[in-house]
């Protein structure tokens, strides 16, 4: 399956994965010690695909430093956009690198699943569709668009983020395309559109949209709770048994280290514990007598003595002090310095420079 190209769109703002978001696309937001765009690509690479465009907006920069010109066997290109131009708008701005291709595959990027693209391509070919979405049943479909299906998974209707009580039917796009090259002609060029409220509609009316039914995992990585849900579920997928831990990381005994759990690589652990559910950035440091479980640490960050993070996503290089207690649900932004002895209770986000003198003991957004 190489001779086709896959689109990611790579461009959103992330805003309600804040205050973590504010200095990082969400692409970069790691997941069991990766990066979600590697998750993506490397997904892409076992499905044969060699070639991908990335589309991209918000902090581009940050995503061309990380993957340059190639991810392993894939070769990478960039279809920067200058200002915000929608699903529609992006996939019309990469044509330039999809000409003479008869179809291609689009990927939302902050979608983390297993797309079985081979299938999907049979699917499409042999049904004569114009655009394939793959679907996934969910309980609650009101963040997603929705799909009411015919005979043989043909779309006869799909809504665009409806209410429950209108919901078609519980089965959601999951954020994957195969679209022919005819697609290109219900776009404008350079012009902001929805191709889920613009495009596919029209194409559910006249026949041409398709559904494929996916059963295996799938997460939205918009919100923190499914973020965290994320990398539970691959923690345990890649490192379920025993710690990972990368080449470069050092662990002093007598650490206690339960699984699922990973430590990238430069990190130094001295006579902590850690886990289950845990993953630790690079270059972080963790002194003794410090107990973190179910929680996610971005790079570089420091922890000091017989401190407690339980259930929390700590960004990067923030400073963690001595005894220190930080509960469920907080998000702490970069660069975000702790003092001793602070107890931070739950549901709690602080924005990134911020330094912590007092105790939080009410959810909030500290900013």
């Amino acid at each position: 399956m190489s001779q086709i190209k896959a689109l990611i769109l790579a461009g959103g703002f992330g805003t309600r994965l804040r205050p973590l978001s504010c200095y990082r696309p969400k692409l970069l937001f790691p997941i069991a010690g990766k990066p979600i765009i590697d998750w993506v690509l490397d997904g892409l690479s076992k499905n044969g695909i060699d070639e991908a465009i990335l589309a991209t907006n918000y902090l581009d920069d940050m995503i061309k430093d990380h993957l340059g010109k190639r991810y392993g066997k894939v070769r990478l290109h960039y279809s920067l956009e200058e200002k915000p131009l929608g699903t529609g708008g992006a996939i019309k701005e990469a044509e330039r690198f999809l000409r003479g291709e008869k179809f291609f595959f689009v990927l939302n990027g902050d979608i983390v699943s297993s797309p079985p693209l081979r299938q999907i391509l049979h699917q499409h070919t042999r049904k004569k569709a114009t655009v394939t979405i793959m679907l996934k049943k969910v309980e609650d479909p009101t963040h997603f668009g929705v799909a009411r299906l015919g005979k043989e998974t043909k779309i006869i209707q799909f809504v665009e983020k409806p209410r429950l009580e209108d919901a078609p039917s519980r089965w959601i796009n999951a954020g994957v395309y195969l679209l022919n090259s005819e697609i290109f002609s219900y776009l404008s060029p350079r012009t902001k559109s929805s191709i889920e409220k613009e495009v596919f509609p029209v194409l559910a009316s006249s026949g041409k949209l398709f559904g494929y039914k996916y059963a295996a995992e799938w997460f939205d990585i918009g919100r923190f709770s499914e973020y965290r849900k994320a990398n539970n579920v691959i923690l345990s997928r890649e490192a379920g048994s025993e710690p990972r831990i990368a080449p470069g990381a050092e662990v002093k005994i007598p650490t206690k280290l339960i699984p699922p759990l990973t430590i990238s690589g430069g990190s130094r652990v001295e006579q902590a514990t850690l886990g289950p559910y845990t993953s630790v950035g690079k270059k972080a440091l963790i002194h003794e007598g410090s107990r973190i479980s179910e929680s996610i640490l971005f790079d570089k960050v420091i922890v000091g003595k017989n401190s407690t993070i339980r259930g929390a996503i700590i960004g990067e290089s923030v400073f963690i002090g001595n005894n220190v207690r930080i509960g469920e649900n907080c998000v702490i932004g970069d660069h975000v310095f702790i003092h001793d002895n602070i107890a931070i209770k739950h549901d709690v986000r602080i924005c990134p420079y911020k330094e912590v003198h007092r105790s939080i003991d009410r959810p909030g957004i500290v900013s």
